[in-house]
C-alpha cells in the first residue's frame, strides 16, 4: 500500500492573513493560512493597536491544529472611524518562556468596511497569493 504524503515540510509561518471590519466597524473579521506541519500545534496572536500605538484589544489561540483560522476580533471603545490601525499577528510554538517566536507579521488597515463579497480588497499579508489580480497597494508588511 502507499503512502500518501500530507505535509511538504515547508517552515511554519503565516502564508495569509486576510482582515476585513465589519459594517459595524466594531469587530474585525481576521483570517490566517498556515501551512500543514507534523507534530507541531502553533500558538496564534492577534493584537490591534489604536492610532496611538496603545493596544486596542488581542486574541491568543493556543495550540492550534488547524491550517485555516477564521476568527472575530472585538475593538474595544471608543473606536476611530477611517482612522489607520496596526494589526501585529505572532506564531509560536511551546508555551510561558519556552515558547518561541516563528514569525511575526505587522500591516496597518483603515477601519472602514470594505464588502469580501463584492470582492473589495481586505487587508494583510501575503494577498498577492489570494488575489493575483489585485493591486498590492492593500498589503504592507512591517
Amino acid at each position: 500500500m502507499a503512502e500518501i504524503e500530507l505535509f511538504d515540510d515547508e517552515p511554519l509561518h503565516f502564508q495569509h492573513i486576510l482582515v476585513y471590519p465589519y459594517p459595524d466597524l466594531r469587530r474585525l473579521w481576521v483570517r490566517a493560512w498556515l501551512p500543514p506541519q507534523r507534530n507541531v500545534s502553533p500558538n496564534v496572536e492577534y493584537r490591534v493597536l489604536n492610532p496611538d500605538g496603545s493596544e486596542n484589544n488581542s486574541m491568543v489561540l493556543l495550540a492550534q491544529t488547524d491550517t485555516k483560522l477564521d476568527h472575530t476580533l472585538h475593538l474595544r471603545e471608543p473606536i476611530l472611524p477611517g482612522a489607520t490601525y496596526r494589526m501585529v499577528a505572532e506564531l509560536s510554538v511551546g508555551l510561558g518562556q519556552d515558547a518561541e517566536l516563528v514569525d511575526r507579521q505587522e500591516f496597518d488597515l483603515i477601519l472602514e468596511f470594505r464588502d469580501p463579497e463584492a470582492g473589495e480588497p481586505g487587508f494583510g499579508v501575503g494577498l498577492e497569493a489570494l488575489f493575483p489580480s489585485r493591486s498590492p497597494r492593500q498589503e504592507s508588511k512591517g
